[in-house]
């Protein structure tokens, strides 16, 4: 899709108060319908009984009068029916009246209610933040993206509202959001009026990310991954870190997209935030959880001299009894890991370069010590095999319920009066898409351990 913004002129709204009386009487009906429907009905067949016909009423008086689909009702806020159907009809039920009414007039999408703020207050805003209508917003861009082009849109871009709705409600799929961002790929260029990035506000909800949505929008924008978030200076990271810390549903979607992440952006593992806590710090007490002891696991790999670094308000990884007795774990796989390419180099290149010899001795050295090393190959592949089953033995140790503590339990004061000698506007390796440390908040406690 192109790149490229398009202007076209938005159509004037019609006052109710210009129609002759029978048409603005259909035009109240239409209202008043919106707010009948019996939502706490006994059956949902009930409720979409009523919605359907409701559906063939608005399509059926809008194509008898065309003016409807321009209408904005005046003693109401200057709402259309567009605005209602998007605020008063909640299901999937009503979207091929919504998708008619806009067909029939793509610019009431952002005509504005009379008494929005600078927050949106239009239909296309009103789409994007609900739990269903978002559902819509990949046919809109794809079949009006100059709507997303709209100053209203720019000021405000209701891409936003609609990767918040994602992110906090369970029920609305990743097709849609991918849907959205293949059709109008500026988007994954926008940032929030809080400075927030696409990569950021889709991750940390209350719905876990689809590791696959994740994957396929970063290498699409593989540079959205290095930006942060002003909010609190948080990288995209940090933000997958936040969600697994939070919410105890989450499970193996987010162990892939830190993965991804380890892989694609090894960086972001030891990049720090103002008061020098990694992505690490946060998880820590909440090691009782499998899927955040594999995050921990993951992450002390990726950067094994972490386990010694503390941060403000945050002690080091090697305080909690989890880590401790992982970590001795890790270093030996890491150890094994390179005896094991180094034996495997040893097994390789000796024969070659002793190859052509005839010197007898050199040659019978050169077997001992392929066979040597080979021997110590596979007795080093032995144990490395046995490590995951000693891991998963300590971390069943460490499972069971969350429990009430903070980050300051059992903090030691030298150790605070230690970290209160940093500036928190020490931007360490900041690379030059991130933003400025001192764009951030300093509230550091807006997003649970972070």
């Amino acid at each position: 899709m192109s790149n490229t913004t398009t202007i076209v002129e938005t159509v004037t709204p019609v006052p109710n108060t210009e129609l002759d009386e029978a048409t603005n009487s259909i035009f109240h009906e239409l209202f008043d319908a919106a707010y009948e429907i019996p939502w706490y009905a006994d059956t949902e067949a009930e409720i979409k009984g009523a919605c359907e016909a409701l559906n063939e009423r608005i399509i059926q008086a809008v194509t008898n009068h065309p003016v409807l689909a321009r209408v904005v009702h005046k003693q109401l806020l200057n709402w259309s029916l567009l605005f209602v159907a998007c605020e008063k009809l909640h299901r999937e039920w009503s979207h091929p009246a919504i998708k008619f009414l806009i067909e029939k007039n793509p610019s009431a999408l952002l005509w504005r209610r009379r008494d929005a703020d600078d927050g949106g207050g239009t239909p296309i805003h009103a789409i994007a933040d609900h739990s269903c209508h978002c559902q819509l917003m990949g046919w809109i861009a794809e079949t009006y993206p100059w709507v997303l082009d709209h100053r209203l849109c720019r000021r405000h871009p209701p891409t936003f509202d609609f990767l918040d709705r994602y992110s906090r409600n369970p029920s609305c799929p990743a097709s849609p959001v991918r849907r959205f961002f293949q059709a109008y790929p500026k988007a994954f260029s926008q940032k929030s009026m809080l400075g927030d990035t696409p990569f950021c506000a889709i991750l940390g909800g209350y719905n876990e990310c689809d590791a696959d949505l994740f994957k396929w929008m970063a290498e699409e924008h593989p540079k959205g991954l290095k930006l942060r978030s002003r909010m609190g200076n948080m990288s995209v990271l940090v933000h997958v870190c936040a969600g697994l810390s939070g919410f105890e549903h989450y499970g193996n979607d987010t162990i892939e997209i830190i993965k991804y992440l380890i892989k694609e952006c090894p960086k972001l593992v030891r990049k720090q935030r103002g008061n020098k806590a990694l992505p690490i710090h946060g998880l820590l007490n909440h090691c009782n959880r499998r899927v955040v002891q594999n995050a921990v696991i993951l992450l002390l790999k990726a950067y094994p001299e972490s386990y010694t670094m503390h941060a403000r308000f945050y002690k080091a990884p090697s305080t909690f009894p989890f880590t401790q007795r992982i970590m001795p774990l890790i270093n030996r796989e890491i150890e094994l890991k390179e005896s094991i390419s180094m034996m495997t180099d040893v097994s390789t290149q000796l024969p070659k370069a002793t190859s052509n010899s005839k010197d007898s001795l050199l040659l019978g050295v050169s077997n001992v010590l392929d066979s040597w090393s080979k021997d110590r190959l596979k007795m080093f592949e032995v144990e490395l095999q046995g490590l995951p089953a000693q891991m998963a033995a300590v971390q069943k140790e460490f499972e069971g319920p969350d429990r009430e503590e903070s980050d300051m339990e059992d903090w030691d004061e030298d150790d605070d009066g230690e970290n209160s000698e940093w500036d928190d506007n020490d931007k360490g390796d900041e690379s030059e898409d991130s933003f400025d440390d001192s764009d951030h908040y300093s509230d550091e406690e807006s997003y649970g351990d972070y």
